[in-house]
């Protein structure tokens, strides 16, 4: 299973697209930690992966990431990282 934010040089049946979102919640004390995505990353990328084995696919192409920061009254409140790519599978000599 791979992952890349470009495209690769052999050919694939292209699967549709998948997507997945997570946040973190921010505690009144946590205000300074509104770059700290890298836990969301991981979570993201490990549903991504999940739902293209789901399609039985065998990796993402053009995955993107967009983070957001939520506000709620005078500061953070909630960490969003979305992720989104497009999933594939590579022909078998069957096929």
């Amino acid at each position: 299973m791979f992952l890349t934010t470009g495209d690769v040089n052999r050919s694939y049946v292209i699967l549709g697209i998948v997507n997945a979102t997570v946040k973190r919640t921010l505690q009144a004390d946590e205000i300074d930690k509104v770059a700290e995505y890298d836990d969301l990353y991981s979570e993201v990328k490990t549903k991504l992966v999940d739902r293209v084995l789901a399609k039985n696919g065998d990796g993402i192409l053009q995955v993107r990431f967009v983070p957001q920061i939520v506000p709620v009254g005078p500061g953070p409140k909630y960490l969003l990282l979305h992720g989104y790519g497009t999933a594939v599978r590579f022909p078998s000599k069957n096929d």
